[in-house]
């Protein structure tokens, strides 16, 4: 890690001194670091900052602080470091293991399990327990997600694939890549009442409003989304969905979109205001569906797609976990059917 602007010192072994140089009048601290410090991103510095990591002139600083020439700029060098090359650890995690050979492998991924280490998260995840399970897995796009070549949100539940080889990975992400894997999910909805079939082909972007979220945007970038009712019953519906590409919450972005948004989702919901337009008498029902989950009720079902290493056919299914058992049940939904019901979709 190396300084760009300023004049950067060693510190004995722990910290690196920034002096802060005419350039730095009146910017921001977390903005200076930024075009300062090379290969370490400007939300990482904002969380080193804020957890007490950064000092200027030896006293606790904030990330707005505004500089001055002179400014003594203290940073613990091993907390920068792991930020930029996170030391993945390890763990003994059970994983639902539903399909591995010599080169991939897929798991059951629970909900509420974050698949790689990140801001707020930087253990207990997928990328943990696959290192201490595997021997060995692909280096992957980036230091902290060895083996890893798609995500699913942390809520979402269902089948998750990874790769031990770095063949395997480069076959696997050009798969993907080419929309060459057929994704399935399942899902429940509260709102207007679906079409019994369709498709949601609405491009997606960052929000300009909130830079944390979504947001269907005309300059975005191409998503589409088909998606089969199963039942509806009291402004709730069960359905199912097949992604043609794998934008960012895309399922949860189009869902809101068509104002039947996933049930739990508090990010782009509006499930308060929606259960309002429910009818009185068929409110009782509706409580009783959401009261299932503790989460967005989505749910990866399936992933079909040609072996990249052996070229033979593979289907990857992921059991319902206990909430969505629990849901389809109310709906009259046949887990045991979902193949039938979901045939030629």
């Amino acid at each position: 890690m190396t300084a760009g602007a300023g004049i950067a010192m060693p510190d004995a072994e722990e910290h690196m001194i920034v002096i802060a140089d005419a350039r730095a009048q009146g910017l921001r601290l977390d903005a200076f670091l930024a075009a300062t410090m090379a290969g370490i991103s400007r939300a990482q510095l904002q969380k080193l900052i804020d957890d007490g990591y950064v000092s200027v002139n030896s006293a606790p600083a904030k990330k707005n602080r505004k500089l001055k020439p002179g400014d003594r700029i203290s940073v613990d060098k091993r907390r920068a470091e792991d930020a930029v090359n996170p030391r993945l650890t390890p763990q003994a995690i059970d994983l639902d293991i539903l399909y591995q050979d010599e080169w991939l492998l897929a798991i059951n991924k629970p909900a509420g399990m974050v698949v790689h280490p990140g801001h707020g998260n930087p253990d207990g995840t997928v990328v943990n327990a696959l290192l201490y399970h595997m021997p060995a897995l692909a280096d992957g796009f980036a230091s902290n997600r060895p083996g890893i070549v798609h995500r699913l949100d942390k809520e979402t539940s269902g089948v998750l694939l990874s790769a031990k080889t770095n063949e395997a990975h480069a076959r696997l992400a050009g798969l993907f890549s080419s929309r060459a894997i057929r994704k399935y999910y399942l899902g429940v909805c509260l709102g207007d009442r679906p079409a019994e079939q369709g498709t949601i082909d609405a491009p997606i972007g960052r929000s300009r409003r909130d830079p944390i979220k979504q947001a269907i945007r005309i300059d975005g970038r191409g998503a589409r989304t088909d998606y089969r009712l199963l039942s509806h019953i009291s402004g709730l519906s069960f359905m199912a969905f097949r992604l043609h590409t794998g934008r960012t919450h895309q399922i949860r972005i189009h869902c809101a979109h068509k104002n039947f948004p996933i049930v739990g989702d508090a990010v782009y919901g509006t499930q308060d205001d929606l259960m309002r337009q429910v009818q009185p008498l068929d409110r009782p029902f509706a409580y009783r569906v959401i009261k299932c989950f503790s989460r967005q009720a989505l749910h990866a079902w399936r992933i079909a797609f040609v072996h990249p290493c052996t070229l033979k056919e593979i289907a990857l299914t992921a059991p319902l976990p206990e909430d969505f058992r629990n849901a389809a049940r109310l709906f009259g939904v046949d887990a045991a059917r979902l193949d039938s019901l979901i045939s030629g979709f």
